[in-house]
């Protein structure tokens, strides 16, 4: 978590305080929305960016693993080949 600048921490953590609060599937929502984003990334992000956006893959699966066993397994996949590329 340190990789995280302070604003995305603020919002990012309040953000999925308030999706655990919602019904199991609004936090598969988040799921399905960040393996999408797990694309190949733009060819302007340096190292540094594209670590902390791997870090806050990892804290979404971290935190709301449990709204669906089969995205979660996914994103877990998804996070891997998004630290080789």
């Amino acid at each position: 978590m340190i990789l995280f600048e302070s604003r995305w921490i603020c919002s990012g953590v309040f953000s999925l305080k308030r999706i655990k609060s919602m019904p199991p599937e609004v936090w598969a929502v988040k799921l399905a929305d960040r393996i999408t984003n797990l694309q190949p990334q733009p060819p302007h992000w340096n190292k540094e960016r594209k670590i902390k956006y791997r870090e806050e893959a990892r804290l979404i699966l971290s935190e709301l693993k449990g709204g669906n066993e089969f995205l979660a397994r996914r994103l877990e996949g998804k996070i891997g080949e998004y630290g080789r590329i």
